[in-house]
């Protein structure tokens, strides 16, 4: 591939980045219902997981509830909640700031390519750019390896909460495909 179509490809897939990212960093503000995975997503403080026709509510104190109905939990039970809790709001979190830094990318790689086309000087324009989009892989990687917690905490709260059965994914990563490939 040319310098110039090489330079015209990244622009192009950091336009395409920017749009992507400006969708995953949607203010939890603005929007009161944010999914976090497939059956997971929040609702104020609360996290709420379908599975089975029923609703789960987790509060942040690992409070449980299945259809409105609070359940009574000991304190081993409550922390399995607590823990299941702070792994999803984890991803939640962690989805927004790497949706905010594709973003922030899309901006210096398009900087970067609109500098280096100017100056004339596009032969490291690629490496500057891959340089920036590593940053970015590892902070999906780390996302990778929360689901990979969010599964362990997942059964762990199954084992302690035998009601939770019907809410949990059989579709969590173990966190071993997060590894990079050689």
């Amino acid at each position: 591939m040319t310098t110039r179509r090489s330079s015209i490809a990244l622009i192009l897939a950091a336009a395409l980045a920017a749009g992507l990212a400006g969708g995953c960093s949607r203010d939890s503000g603005s929007d009161p219902h944010v999914v976090v995975i497939n059956h997971l997503s929040m609702d104020g403080d609360r996290l709420l997981v379908r599975g089975d026709g029923q609703r789960a509510q987790i509060a942040p104190d690992g409070a449980i509830a299945i259809d409105g109905k609070a359940l009574a939990l000991n304190p081993a039970q409550q922390a399995a909640g607590r823990a299941f809790y702070v792994e999803a709001t984890g991803i939640r979190r962690d989805g927004a700031a790497i949706g905010q830094a594709g973003a922030a990318m899309a901006g210096n790689v398009l900087s970067t390519v609109a500098q280096d086309l100017r100056s004339g000087r596009t032969d490291q324009t690629e490496a500057k750019v891959e340089a920036q989009a590593e940053k970015l892989r590892e902070q999906a990687m780390q996302i990778c390896r929360r689901v990979g917690a969010l599964r362990v905490a997942q059964e762990k709260l199954v084992a302690q909460v035998p009601q939770f059965q019907p809410f949990a994914s059989k579709n969590l990563t173990t966190g071993e495909e997060c590894r990079p490939r050689s």
